[in-house]
């Protein structure tokens, strides 16, 4: 199991927890296909998604002169809908937060989806009780993911010296740097391998951290 030295483990959502990475594929297939702009591949889509998402929007061809970040944010939200009704947890998962609960484990969500969305999502699935705090994002942007995770680090009493995150793109290693953590990435989610190994241990399976 993870090592004892970690007594906090901090979990993204989407992508880590949350399987929903062809349904992100989806959403931004919808919205290039609606400007004229070509939709990518799963492929390159987990080789190109990143943030700030600005940038990432940029990259695969939206014209920020055009239309506002804002604009894009609403225009991803409405139709991230249309593809959400399907969503369910990645393989492991539910017997992983077990695992670490069992084991004494203090364990927390910090995720950039609104924190209104995020509590309601952990309801439905049944893991809310696993978790000491589900720490979301207070816009829609996507953004603000490491001072929200200061915040949490104040209002919890986190030590970060004690405390792995698990995430699955190379903004959740960046996340835990600047916040003191320890991390682990999953290549099950919204970057491919090949990028994550640059930045830290990869991992394909939950099961491989028990």
């Amino acid at each position: 199991m993870i090592e004892q030295k970690y007594k906090n483990i901090v979990w993204d959502w989407n992508g880590t927890l949350l399987d929903d990475v062809d349904t992100g594929v989806r959403t931004l297939a919808d919205m290039l296909a609606r400007r004229g702009l070509c939709p990518l591949s799963l492929e390159e889509y987990k080789a190109q998604f990143g943030f700030p998402v600005e940038e990432f929007y940029h990259k695969v061809g939206f014209d920020m002169e055009k239309e506002s970040m804002h604009e894009l944010s609403v225009d991803f939200v409405e139709t991230y809908d249309k593809f959400a009704g399907h969503l369910a947890l990645n393989p492991e998962v539910r017997e992983t937060l077990a695992a670490f609960q069992e084991a004494g484990k203090r364990q927390y969500i910090l995720s950039a989806l609104r924190e209104e969305l995020l509590k309601p999502m952990t309801q439905e699935f049944g893991i809310n009780t696993y978790f000491e705090g589900i720490c979301g994002s207070d816009n829609i942007y996507a953004a603000g993911k490491i001072e929200r995770g200061l915040r949490m680090l104040a209002n919890y009493g986190i030590a970060p010296s004690e405390t792995l995150m698990i995430g699955d793109t190379l903004h959740d290693a960046e996340v835990a740097n600047r916040l003191g953590f320890a991390w682990i990435l999953y290549a099950g989610g919204h970057n491919d391998e090949q990028r994550l190994r640059r930045k830290a241990p990869v991992i394909h399976s939950f099961g491989e951290l028990l």
